[in-house]
């Protein structure tokens, strides 16, 4: 008997585990399929050597130079991934068919990293260098899956967004900022990116995208390209980070991308840094003149102006708002915004040697304080209160309730009494032949998934039994009972 009951608890285990094997195998790694492809990369031997094996030396196409890829069947779910030295300016890719027919051409945009899915029907495909040429970090094949770092499946930034942050300095999103994302974007669906002032450094352009993704950002991050100087830099090196031109870039994003809320961080520099000043100040500045046509008249003409309702500054002292890092976020499997930005951080490798870290409530530059430094509406209690629901991402327009009209009453016309008629003799009603009542029947639910479910229970609970009953049959023919009375 106990090797019955030791039999039945092992099937419940495996009863309960198939949902968590279900999920854990959507979740997998994306196969690595590049060793499936012929690529072609010219004449140069080093440039495979480069791209595909090394991934740590950028190899250099000129403006009349490509690669190619080609495979002989059909991949399903496949992506090329591309890592860049630097964005790329005009590249294109074109997907053919074995016959040689072009199926697409798409020109990249210029991001630090480039996932373009495979189509079924193609067989090759050739990737061409733009007027600048391409410097490429390194390439691969992906199936499907969840993709490794530093690529990532990001939505392109749509030109409406509910919420903006802007970071002087990758990490800065995190450490100053990252009680936003997982909250607002990720757990409450609202619709915004990242904007990322400085950033000059390749892998520090990964670790930005990797924290972001880990707070749960989906909409692709916007990098500047401005010079990140040291705060303690002379003034000949400041003077290559100029203000004129990130007010210009500022105003130029919030006419872009339509925030209705933007974050920026503390006026003072949280702990002085020179660049945040001047990041929470043009962010500031640009409030009104982005809603201004006279001022940059270029980026007026191609957007026209818009007016940002709302400003948050980090550690502002007028119209506070903290946020509640210490709620359970379902998008994050219970865990806070706390935890989620203190991992997202840890994706910032290269600056874990600092003394920097996640603060949060009343600790020192905590993640989660700020004030409306600008307004057009009132403050309120929460991020997007004041403001109008219509202009929000996820507004739907609610069904018009139609209204009945009223028909006039008549005044009654006066009739004559009609004279009394004869009662009709009853009338047997003919025989009918099985003549079925049509009653619309109101739509059955899909009861296919619990009746999958009772089948398995049903099947396990039988398999079990008979196994119970053979089992102890075979033992009692085995080992009788003694008679003891």
């Amino acid at each position: 008997m106990h090797r019955i009951r030791t039999l039945i608890i092992c099937i419940l285990i495996l009863l309960l585990a198939l949902p968590v094997l279900s999920i854990r195998a959507e979740t997998e790694q994306a196969e690595d399929l590049t060793d499936s492809f012929r690529f072609d990369f010219g004449s140069d031997p080093d440039a495979a050597k480069r791209i595909l094996r090394d991934r740590k030396q950028y190899y250099t196409f000129r403006a009349d130079e490509a690669f190619t890829l080609t495979w002989d069947t059909e991949v399903r779910d496949a992506r090329l991934c591309i890592s860049w030295q630097e964005p790329p300016e005009n590249v294109s890719v074109t997907q053919y068919a074995a016959d040689g027919t072009a199926l697409l051409t798409e020109t990249l945009v210029p991001h630090p990293d480039s996932v373009i899915p495979l189509l079924q029907d193609a067989r090759s495909a050739v990737v061409q260098a733009g007027e600048n040429g391409m410097k490429v970090l390194f390439c691969a094949v992906l199936g499907p899956g969840e993709l490794p770092e530093p690529f990532h499946e990001w939505q392109e930034t749509p030109d409406h967004l509910d919420y903006l942050l802007i970071s002087t300095h990758p990490d800065d999103d995190v450490l100053y900022l990252g009680s936003i994302v997982p909250t607002y974007g990720a757990e409450q669906g609202y619709v915004g990116t990242i904007i990322y002032v400085t950033c000059q450094n390749r892998t520090r352009a990964d670790e930005a995208e990797n924290g972001a993704w880990a707070m749960g950002l989906r909409y692709r991050p916007v990098f500047l390209g401005m010079k990140d100087v040291d705060n303690s830099a002379n003034k000949s090196a400041k003077e290559k980070f100029q203000y004129s031109e990130l007010l210009v870039n500022t105003v130029r994003i919030y006419r872009k991308l339509h925030p209705l809320v933007v974050f920026a961080q503390d006026l003072n520099g949280e702990y002085g840094h020179w660049q945040h000043k001047l990041t929470a100040k043009a962010a500031r500045e640009a409030f009104s003149l982005a809603a201004d046509p006279t001022f940059d008249p270029d980026s007026y003409e191609q957007y026209g102006a818009w007016q940002v309702q709302k400003l948050y500054l980090h550690l502002y002292q007028k119209d506070k708002l903290t946020v509640d890092a210490h709620a359970p976020l379902s998008f994050f499997d219970g865990r806070d915004a706390y935890d989620v930005a203190c991992e997202a951080y840890r994706k910032h490798e290269t600056q874990q040697r600092f003394r920097f870290k996640v603060r949060r409530d009343n600790g020192a530059y905590a993640f989660n304080r700020f004030g409306m430094a600008e307004g057009v509406v009132p403050a309120g209690t929460d991020v997007f209160d004041g403001i109008d629901e219509r202009l929000l991402s996820n507004y739907v327009e609610p069904t018009p309730t139609p209204i009945p009209t009223e028909v006039p009453t008549q005044e009654p016309a006066e009739t004559p009494t009609p004279a009394p008629t004869p009662t009709p003799a009853p009338v047997t009603p003919a025989p009918t032949e099985n003549v079925r009542e049509t009653v619309p029947k109101p739509a059955a639910q899909d009861l296919r998934p619990l009746l999958w479910i009772g089948i398995v229970t049903v099947a396990t609970a039988a398999i079990v039994g008979v196994t119970a009953y053979f089992w102890t049959k075979r033992q009692l023919s085995k080992h009788p009972p003694d008679d003891k009375e």
